[in-house]
């Protein structure tokens, strides 16, 4: 997996996280462990109809309901620096929602490799929540 191989306990973090964020009635409509090949470092992408009217003049407030409820939780691999609010219109989720749609509650775990969607190269993802 990548260069930085993501460690099955982040994605059960982050799977643990789109609950309790599911709780607070910020269900994320997007939830994607993206591998940035330039970067070389996963992003956890969360994107969601309670986050797209805060983006992006009220960011920090979109950070801040990831933060609190990531504060709510017992974690101790899933850091907010590996976390990304972006628009449910960002072109890596508008892409995936061609490949794979869960139903808006569920969670999944789906590992993709070396895809290309509407000649947009994806190096390495797992798709949490697509819906």
């Amino acid at each position: 997996m990548g260069e930085t191989t993501l460690v099955e306990g982040k994605v059960a973090e982050a799977a643990a996280l789109v609950r309790e964020l599911d709780s607070r009635g910020d269900s994320p409509s997007a939830a994607v462990w993206y591998f940035y090949d330039d970067a070389e470092q996963w992003q956890l992408l969360l994107a969601g109809q309670t986050f797209d009217p805060l983006l992006p003049a009220q960011e920090p407030l979109a950070y801040r309901k990831v933060a609190d409820a990531m504060n709510a939780l017992t974690l101790s691999s899933l850091w907010i620096s590996e976390v990304k609010v972006v628009s449910s219109e960002y072109p890596i989720l508008k892409a995936l929602r061609r490949l794979l749609r869960t139903p808006a509650e569920a969670l999944t775990s789906a590992y993709f490799t070396d895809t290309t969607i509407d000649g947009l190269f994806i190096k390495e993802m797992v798709i949490l929540r697509s819906a």
